[in-house]
């Protein structure tokens, strides 16, 4: 007996995604829904970097579809990280579709390995991510991710950020010599910051974490 649109869409409506606690179809993940006599193909987009939870969510949705009567059934499972909205007059940084601070007023409490931690494990879920290394004083990044070298810059205005284990990253830390010591103050660790946020190159980041 062929399976309607509705019997599809009512069966996956049954489904919740584990990570948000809502069901596919009221989120308008289900996407290119198409029912032919007993056969069914769709996809589900997730709005977060889920490459682990792609398995589980198809097979759980093949076996509802089929339990509503699909002889067949082709479950494509994906993300897509949308940017989230900001403040009114916050100016947009080109390549970037969010931001994570990762903050602390204390020193020494797992700031950069946190940091570090969370890019790498959103990079293993599929996402795009970079790292800002924010501490001008005591920059930890580049031995953190064990990335050497200078970044290069190649018009003379912006900088090209350096890449290792799937994550783009900047620190001042890639242009100083690791026994110079920082005496900037005030203006000028402010102005730094700006620079390497802005002035680099990011390259279609869904994630930037500082």
């Amino acid at each position: 007996m062929p399976i309607s649109e509705a019997d599809a869409r009512s069966a996956l409506a049954k489904l919740v995604d584990p990570n948000t606690g809502k069901d596919f179809v009221s989120t308008r993940s289900v996407k290119k829904l198409n029912v032919s006599g007993e056969a069914v193909t769709l996809e589900i987009e997730l709005g977060y970097p889920g490459k682990s939870q792609f398995e589980p969510i198809r097979m759980q949705a093949i076996e509802a579809l089929k339990a509503a009567g699909a002889a067949s059934a082709s479950v494509t499972v994906r993300s897509r990280v949308v940017s989230h909205a900001v403040q009114r007059g916050v100016k947009l940084i080109p390549g970037i579709k969010n931001i994570i601070a990762v903050a602390s007023g204390k020193g020494g409490v797992g700031k950069s390995t946190t940091a570090a931690n969370l890019a790498l494990a959103l990079a293993a879920e599929g996402a795009s991510v970079g790292v800002l290394d924010a501490d001008i004083y005591g920059p930890s990044q580049p031995t953190m991710l064990g990335i050497t070298g200078r970044p290069e810059s190649k018009d003379g205005k912006s900088i090209e950020p350096m890449e290792g284990h799937g994550l783009q990253a900047i620190s001042i830390g890639f242009m100083i010599d690791v026994d110079t010591p920082m005496v900037w103050r005030g203006p000028m660790v402010t102005q730094a910051l700006e620079q390497l946020l802005k002035d680099t190159r990011w390259r279609e980041l869904d994630y930037l974490v500082v």
